[in-house]
């Protein structure tokens, strides 16, 4: 086939996201938007989420190394841990960070240059001393705005703003969904009747049933097993 019978609309394979990525995108959009499509809270993405959908954990790993590598998305820990546990796109990471933050020159150098560049969920204090010439006051402006946490004297955490208020909103609709299948029969429950529970539940309308659901499906706290009335959970 010459390039002469290419149609200009073709779509270029590489262009189009492998399956995690689809994964990703499909988590964010069980998100609750506001008006303009924002969000309350960054779409942030967990890894138990996308083991819930893509049943292949090697090639979840293999396929955000490539994501990440290709400054697609930003690595996260959710809490204080050195193992990544969620993640968010790079283009929400930026488009949610100077919607809060839009003047601060600081964090504008964080975006654009530190993190695709570090292409990692923490970062050596010395790195961004030496490599990327940042002044301490630069550093605790970072730190103020959210965007690093400390780890230990050396070393930070990426993170986002807000993130102590999602974290908590997060943990508390987590614990009430748990709490409920720890609380019947057999300690189970069928996901329908589950839904159906957390219908009205202000701390878990605030991020989305599925959206936990997801979570907590493909994490080993609870087995799934297929039954005639449908999906069972089960604490594990």
């Amino acid at each position: 086939m010459s390039s002469s019978d290419i149609d200009d609309n073709s779509i270029v394979i590489n262009d189009l996201p492998n399956d995690t990525e689809a994964a990703i995108r499909y988590i964010k959009t069980l998100l609750p938007a506001t008006l303009n499509d924002t969000f309350k809270y960054p779409p942030i993405v967990f890894i138990h989420q996308l083991k819930d959908i893509i049943h292949n954990e090697t090639l979840i790993n293999k396929e955000l190394d490539i994501l990440k590598n290709q400054c697609k998305i930003q690595l996260l820990t959710i809490g204080v841990s050195d193992t990544s546990s969620a993640l968010i796109l790079y283009e929400d990471y930026v488009k949610y960070t100077l919607n809060i933050y839009p003047e601060n020159c600081c964090v504008k150098k964080f975006l654009n240059i530190i993190i695709p560049s570090i292409k990692s969920f923490l970062v050596e204090k010395c790195i961004l001393r030496q490599q990327f010439k940042l002044q301490q006051y630069e550093i605790t402006e970072l730190i103020n705005c959210g965007l690093l946490l400390i780890r230990n004297q050396e070393s930070y955490w990426v993170s986002f703003p807000s993130s102590g208020s999602f974290i908590k909103r997060y943990n508390e609709g987590r614990k009430y969904i748990i709490q409920i299948i720890k609380r019947r029969k057999f300690q189970e429950i069928l996901e329908n009747d589950l839904e159906v529970r957390c219908a009205k539940v202000s701390k878990i309308k605030e991020l989305g049933f599925k959206y936990f659901l997801h979570e907590i499906k493909g994490s080993e706290d609870i087995i799934t097993m297929n039954t005639t009335s449908g999906c069972l959970l089960r604490i594990s």
